[in-house]
């Protein structure tokens, strides 16, 4: 594995050196200023954009939708015959006693 990397190094790094022996001094002073304005525009767009991108996560987690509750229908407590009503009385009354 290290050979192939190693290779794979030295087959990448003559053919950049073939490429830049046949440009001029001046034409290697461009390339070098265009890559590195390429770079730093790049670099400050990345960053501004994860600074700008901070901020809008955070309001987009302040909004929580809630889904309507359902109401259970209960029974009224008026619904109970006197019958029952009389008999949880003297049940609760039997206790004061």
């Amino acid at each position: 594995m290290r050979k192939m990397y190693v290779k794979i190094k030295d087959f990448i790094g003559g053919r950049l050196r073939g490429l830049c022996d046949r440009l001029t001094p001046r034409q290697r002073a461009i390339a070098v200023i265009v890559m590195a304005s390429l770079f730093a525009l790049v670099n400050f767009y990345m960053i501004f954009r994860a600074v700008y991108d901070i901020g809008r996560e955070d309001i987009r987690q302040d909004v929580i939708r809630i889904t309507p509750l359902e109401v259970p229908d209960f029974v009224p407590a008026d619904t109970l015959s006197d019958v029952k009503i009389r008999e949880m009385e003297e049940f609760f009354n039997q206790f004061n006693r």
